[in-house]
């Protein structure tokens, strides 16, 4: 869970492996090819992925081939959807596209539709008896897609395929993404910044609300709340005198009660939102006040849901 404040003033499965025709030239005739494929790990998750912190949402992860059998052995990695359609899914909702990359190879192998499109250009493994060889891939979601919070994965099967399309081997594997609840919040309108803080102008002070333009802007995956806090319980004070002003604020359609903490949630429903709340500071009585700067110290927070 992220919290944001704003100041104001799979084990490896082994798949059932078959024996590899001898192709033209092989050093012993009728030996056999034996892939044996190992994941590391069974579940490529892009974890933690927060969609507004300009990431891009991206994993690098290995795959080894291992010639079990005293052939030499000559195959294209493939990848199979264990359902499709293309896309991480959560259950409901948009699904996440992505993009699968072998990094080796310099290859595009994303199973756009339902498993690998080979090209006849596409390199060949070759492993000799015993042999082996590790590739690197890189998973990358698409984050214009990305509209909520949760986990979103796809299974999908990796095979070594040799020339004839025929499975020499294969293993199971869980693509996904982590998608983190997360807000944002910022101000818009007519405030200045100073060590960090935003002043904000409230003018002459006079009864009635404050004329200063102003928004909270609020991004978030889904449901947020919003904790308002005054360092003077809803007090304009002068310097550090006994003298004050009352005021209130109000947020969008809340009213916030400024004598303690006070929280205002967000609406209840999922997905990404951007929202522009007003801010309105409704000021007391002003009489019998001595003349000066009057201030204080609101703190906001988002945190989400």
């Amino acid at each position: 869970m992220l919290r944001k404040t704003l100041f104001l003033a799979a084990a490896v499965l082994a798949m059932p492996l078959y024996a590899q025709a001898p192709t033209p030239g092989a050093a012993i005739p009728g030996a056999e090819c034996l892939v044996r494929i190992n994941a590391t790990p069974q579940s490529w998750l892009i974890q933690g992925y927060d969609p507004f912190d300009g990431a891009i949402p991206e994993g690098t992860f290995g795959v080894t081939f291992v010639n079990e059998g005293t052939g030499e052995c000559r195959f294209t990695p493939t990848f199979e959807l264990g359902q499709p359609p293309f896309g991480l899914s959560k259950g409901s909702g948009k699904r996440i596209g992505y993009a699968l990359l072998n990094l080796t190879d310099t290859q595009d192998v994303t199973p756009r539709v339902g498993r690998t499109q080979l090209a006849p250009s596409q390199k060949m493994v070759t492993l000799g008896a015993n042999g082996s060889r590790t590739l690197l891939y890189k998973l990358v979601a698409d984050a214009d897609d990305v509209k909520d919070s949760g986990i979103f994965t796809q299974d999908v099967t990796i095979e070594a395929q040799d020339g004839s399309f025929r499975s020499l081997g294969g293993t199971q594997l869980v693509l996904g993404i982590n998608v983190l609840p997360s807000a944002r919040i910022g101000l818009a309108g007519a405030y200045t910044m100073n060590d960090g803080h935003a002043v904000v102008d409230l003018g002459e002070l006079r009864p009635g609300v404050a004329p200063v333009p102003l928004q909270l802007r609020v991004a978030s995956t889904g449901s947020y709340d919003l904790n308002v806090t005054s360092a003077n319980s809803g007090r304009l004070r002068l310097g550090s005198s006994d003298w004050y002003v009352p005021y209130s604020l109000a947020i969008g359609s809340n009213s916030v009660n400024l004598t303690g903490v006070r929280t205002i949630s967000g609406a209840t429903n999922g997905g990404l939102r951007r929202e522009a709340l007003p801010i309105h500071f409704l000021i007391g009585d002003t009489s019998d006040r001595r003349a000066g700067v009057y201030s204080d110290v609101v703190s906001i927070s988002v945190t989400a849901r």
